[in-house]
């Protein structure tokens, strides 16, 4: 299952998309209050766009706000059980919230259902590195790095891979290639 494809969108999915890009915006430059309502906005005008409820989930771990970003994750599983990207979303709740053995969990599943997503790669990287197991961190960063470049300069400064970023291995994978 999974989001459906651009092809004759709805209004409404069509106002869901542009709020959730507004949204993304606004939580790329930490204003979580704003990204947040609009997010909901978007799951509002669609319900079933899948992306802005996951959003909101992502947003709602980045306000602390954990027993509602699990809420908003358990809606969209029952939603599509496929939707690879809320697993990854309730993984790093649950791994924020101090719970990294449940949350390998669904990392894993995530991963089992789109194995070259990058942003599930990606975040399974962080957690690797925030688990001390460089050999994961490194095949996931790679992974997601080979999926999409432009985690370079996230993960360049990203804290996460604070313990690992003096690592060879690490300055080698996020070097800037022309």
């Amino acid at each position: 299952m999974g989001e459906p494809d651009n092809e004759a969108e709805t209004p409404e999915r069509l106002r869901a998309r542009t709020l959730s890009s507004v949204g993304r915006a606004l939580f790329d430059a930490g204003r979580y209050e704003k990204a947040l309502a609009a997010f909901q906005e978007a799951a509002r005008q669609d319900p079933d766009f899948l992306e802005a409820r996951v959003s909101q989930a992502n947003t709602l771990l980045m306000l602390r706000r954990y027993d509602e970003a699990l809420g908003v994750c358990e809606d969209v599983i029952r939603r599509d059980p496929e939707y690879n990207r809320t697993y990854t979303a309730k993984a790093n709740v649950l791994h924020r919230r101090g719970e990294p053995a449940a949350a390998l969990e669904y990392y894993r599943k995530g991963l089992a259902l789109a194995p070259g997503d990058s942003a599930a790669n990606y975040n399974f990287a962080c957690y690797w590195a925030l688990e001390g197991n460089e050999k994961e961190c490194e095949e996931h960063l790679r992974r997601a790095l080979e999926a999409d470049p432009t985690h370079n300069s996230k993960a360049a400064t990203d804290p996460d891979f604070d313990a690992v970023r003096d690592r060879e291995w690490f300055q080698r994978l996020v070097a800037f290639k022309k």
